[in-house]
């Protein structure tokens, strides 16, 4: 069965011939992520044994999934891995046998490197938050 739906030309009046293919194209797109997602949504409700029915409200759950889901932003993902591998640093790092020098003083050098490590850590994560949109 092929599905076509109809837009009214006043909607499309200003388009040249390339944006209404453009629009045609990326109309099927959509619909096929809707599909693709509708499928995803329908897998995870059916119980063991049932046939498979997509309904309406599925395809309302679909659309919404789809629209609420952000694409991934690659600077976003690059920040979260550096804070995790500053977090992981910085818990290596935390050995209370380092902080005192064989003199039995401070070691400052070592404390400055740590707090460096860990404060970039925690503004990295805390910025991913921000970010992420949480």
């Amino acid at each position: 069965m092929e599905i076509k739906f109809e837009i009214a030309d006043d909607k499309v009046r200003n388009f040249t011939d390339s944006a209404k293919s453009r629009l045609e194209e990326q109309s099927q797109k959509y619909t096929l992520e809707i599909i693709k997602e509708a499928e995803k949504v329908e897998e995870l409700i059916r119980e063991n044994g049932a046939s498979t029915e997509i309904t309406d409200n599925i395809i309302f759950q679909a659309v919404r999934r789809n629209r609420t889901q952000k694409k991934r932003n690659i600077v976003l993902i690059v920040v979260r891995i550096i804070s995790e591998i500053l977090l992981f640093i910085a818990g290596l790092m935390f050995l209370p046998e380092k902080f005192i020098t064989a003199e039995s003083t401070f070691n400052l050098g070592y404390f400055v490197v740590f707090l460096i490590v860990t404060s970039i850590a925690f503004v990295a994560t805390i910025v991913t938050y921000f970010m992420g949109g949480e």
